[in-house]
């Protein structure tokens, strides 16, 4: 009963406690999964600054 209450509580404490459990469990799922990690990889270089390089200067990178 009191996980029940915990997860339906509105408390600074109640929400900082799902938003750890849900943030270990994310960590725990992506560290476990290489295919997943590599996908997300992916995804940050293509839709990141670089995915422009070729149009611009080097120089004027940040």
């Amino acid at each position: 009963m009191r996980f029940k209450t915990l997860w339906s509580s509105q408390s600074i404490v109640a929400q900082l406690t799902r938003m750890m459990l849900l943030l270990g469990l994310s960590l725990v799922v992506v560290h476990n999964s290489p295919t997943l990690i590599t996908l997300l990889a992916e995804q940050a270089v293509n839709s990141g600054c670089h995915q422009h390089m070729g149009e611009m200067d080097h120089s004027q990178h940040h």
